[in-house]
């Protein structure tokens, strides 16, 4: 049924109801005037009793303490209302009344043959009854005084209110079947006009709406009339507006980012695509929208073959309904492939579809394909060493041995036991360069003879210096190097090891019998040469690999892990603290007023404040825990094993740390450095790494909220609910006055 129609029954029924409740009311009004009047009764008689009860707030006493005052005010009453009163005492004696010649003052009043006074004398509760010697209908009520004692009782004659209420009632009935129809006249005319308004807002807000649904984003409803209609009109013209903005928004996001983005229909037909993906792609956005994404969308798997049929990350996102991802070549209109990395996601709408997103790979795939070359280069080197000797043989072993190695101590302990096979008699060490390019330490020794310090400036080797190899030894006119320890006849030879441009450190071989054996260098140099370049060349590659996973994985100006290393890191130490039973605490802090340390001093005297903090949260750090900057001036510290009190007792700690902090950035002093901590346990506030961090931050953004400097421990909620939070501590006032 249309609303116009259910108004126009409305309206019809809405008559209706109001004859039928108009009959209903002459007819409860006229069945309800006895009680009405005895009610009326009641609220004079109960007036009345309280009026003689009254005492004022000067301590004069009430009336029912004053008989002549009583009686004169009961007989103006009677003088008003023409109602007879009587008033009697807890002993049922009359103690006043007006014009009533009946019941005399002292007598006892027994015109009740129910005893009804009594009774209301003994529970306070008002009682009627008729009078037999006078025929009339009689109402008694308590007097109370406000203690709650009853002092006496009020009677009351109520026949000539009844009477009063009748002709009020008589009145009232001519007034309501008037009002009834007129009613009835008002309500066919307000469904008249109701009607117009209705059909002329709602016609506006239909072709409002089915222009919003068909795209039409500039689409307004234009009812301008001040009513209900307006309003909705106005409300959604503005929500129209807010959409407009936010796909303004998007669509600016996905216009310009680099990753190239396609969605797809549930059929399979592309509805729209990025800059980025046409470019991926090889044509034009107006020739891909509309067609099925495989007629203009071709890919084969990472190695180049085709996939097979329904097996690419597209064809079964679009068959399962769930996520897949998967490195993907692009063949592109001009024939070309290019590398890159399909994600596709389902969307959560109701007509389904998906969104493809295309990363490009082929600048990591062309850097992969250099460090393959230069692997291959190598492999080739040590191909044709080994058919020269069988020490070439050992050397390509050695270096197979280096480039399986994944970590420098690794690396190390392989040069450490194959030196000995490659040069017998031969002590010696491996000295690399430190990041700060300003210490050269040894981390490698093998041989009974230790001719080198650990530790020296590259300044103090000539190898390093010159950057070639440096020979000292008996009859030589070569100076020493200083780094050497004993001026003997022993001979020595330091051969720097670089790679790709980069001078990382030295081999430092001695020999002990060099007057002995003038040409002990010579008859090895052959396979010292490839030794160097096998090591240097696999140090550098493991250097490249620590470099690439730092950056990965660490913040640059702090040399924290970064967040992404927090949150994979802390997932897998989530679950091996749920297998043991452990608890797990965060502590989250956020540098407080650090835009005003920007702002004051510079973003260099910022960049102190953080990695101060972040030195002073590494100094306070177990091992086992997990220190990263979560993001701009916040940080984070994952504590495995850790009680939620432990946690707010370290944060308590780190507070006062920082704060003791005394930083001065070009001869100016940063003042005082403060954090606000927010500490989260597992399983107490969370059941997973997202609510653990939730709840943290919600901590933490508290202590922001309460003022700073200071503490505030999460606590566990009710599901659904935000965390409740605990104050730990706050900014306390130290001997010099600050807060």
């Amino acid at each position: 049924m249309r609303i116009r129609s259910q108004i126009v029954f409305s309206m019809i029924g809405a008559a209706v109801l109001i004859g039928f409740v108009g009959s209903v009311a002459i007819f409860a009004q006229t069945v309800a005037t006895r009680s009405l009047g005895l009610i009326e009764a009641g609220n004079v008689a109960r007036g009345l009793a309280n009026t003689l009860t009254f005492t004022a707030s000067d301590g004069s006493p009430s009336l029912l303490d004053r008989p002549e005052a009583l009686r004169e005010f009961l007989q103006m009453q009677h003088d008003r209302s023409l109602r007879d009163f009587v008033i009697v005492d807890p002993n049922k004696i009359v103690i006043a009344n007006a014009s009533d010649d009946a019941h005399r003052i002292g007598s006892h009043f027994d015109h009740d043959t129910g005893n009804e006074v009594g009774q209301t004398l003994a529970d306070g509760v008002p009682r009627q009854f008729v009078d037999p010697h006078e025929g009339v209908s009689v109402l008694t009520v308590p007097i109370e005084r406000s203690e709650g004692k009853i002092v006496g009782a009020v009677l009351l004659e109520y026949d000539p209110l009844l009477r009063a209420a009748e002709q009020r009632t008589s009145d009232l009935l001519w007034l309501v079947g008037l009002a009834v129809a007129v009613a009835m006249l008002v309500a066919a005319g307000f469904a008249w006009v109701l009607l117009r308004r209705f059909g002329a807002g709602m016609s506006h807000m239909m072709k409002g709406m089915e222009a919003l649904a068909k795209g039409d984003a500039t689409a307004r409803v234009s009812h301008v009339a001040k009513d209900e209609f307006g309003t909705l009109a106005d409300g959604f013209n503005a929500m129209a507006d807010q959409l407009a903005s936010a796909r303004a928004h998007i669509e600016d996001i996905v216009e310009t980012v680099a990753e190239g983005i396609v969605v797809l229909e549930s059929d399979g037909r592309i509805a729209s695509v990025n800059p980025s993906a046409a470019m991926m792609i090889g044509r034009r956005a107006d020739k891909i929208v509309g067609q099925p994404w495989d007629s203009v969308l071709k890919m084969h798997d990472h190695r180049g073959g085709a996939f097979a049929s329904g097996a690419s990350p597209v064809d079964m996102a679009l068959s399962t309904g769930r996520r897949h991802q998967g490195e993907v070549r692009l063949i592109r209109s001009d024939g070309s492939q290019l590398p890159a990395i399909a994600s596709c996601s389902p969307l959560s709408r109701l007509d389904g579809g998906l969104v493809l997103s295309l990363n490009d790979i082929s600048e990591l795939r062309h850097a992969e394909g250099v460090v393959n070359e230069r692997a291959d280069q190598l492999a080739a080197l040590n191909s044709e060493l080994h058919e020269r000797s069988e020490t070439t043989a050992r050397l390509v072993k050695l270096g197979e041995l280096l480039q399986a190695c994944v970590t420098f101590p690794e690396a190390f302990s392989v040069v450490g036991a194959a030196m000995t096979e490659f040069l017998g008699g031969l002590s010696g060490t491996v000295h690399l360069t430190s990041a700060s390019r300003n210490l050269v330490e040894e981390v490698v020794h093998w041989g009974g003879i230790k001719s080198s310090i650990n530790q020296f400036a590259p300044e103090d080797c000539w190898a390093l210096r010159r950057g070639q190899e440096h020979v000292a030894g008996p009859g030589m006119l070569t100076p020493r190097c200083a780094h050497i320890t004993e001026n003997g006849n022993k001979g020595y030879v330091c051969m720097p090891l670089a790679a790709q441009g980069e001078t990382l450190g030295i081999l430092h071989l001695c020999e002990p019998n060099a007057a002995e054996r003038p040409q002990w260098l010579a008859e090895r140099r052959q396979i010292l040469r490839g030794v160097v370049d096998t090591l240097a060349l696999a140090l550098a590659n493991l250097r490249l690999r620590e470099t690439l996973r730092q950056q990965s994985i660490r913040d640059p100006n702090t040399g924290l892990f970064n967040r992404r290393y927090l949150e994979e890191t802390s997932s897998r130490e989530l679950r091996r603290v749920e297998r043991s039973g452990q608890p797990l605490t965060m502590i989250m802090l956020d540098v407080d007023h650090f835009k005003q340390f920007n702002d004051t001093f510079g973003h260099e005297a910022g960049d102190l404040v953080l990695k101060q903090v972040a030195a002073t949260l590494i100094e306070h750090a177990r091992d086992s825990d997990i220190v990263s900057r979560y993001g701009g001036e916040e940080f984070a510290l994952v504590m495995p094993g850790c009680s939620i009190d432990e946690g707010a007792e370290r944060a308590e700690t780190l507070r006062l740390a920082i704060r003791q902090l005394h930083l001065a950035h070009r001869g100016r002093t940063l003042g005082t450095v403060t954090a606000s901590f927010g500490v989260a346990a597992y399983p107490e506030q969370a059941a997973g790494w997202a609510e653990l961090a939730n709840a943290a931050d919600h901590a933490l953004y508290n202590a922001k909220g309460e003022g700073r400097d200071r503490v505030v421990v999460a606590r566990a909620g009710q599901p659904g609910e935000r965390p409740a939070i605990q104050l730990v501590s706050t900014a306390r006032t130290s001997a010099d006055g600050q807060g």
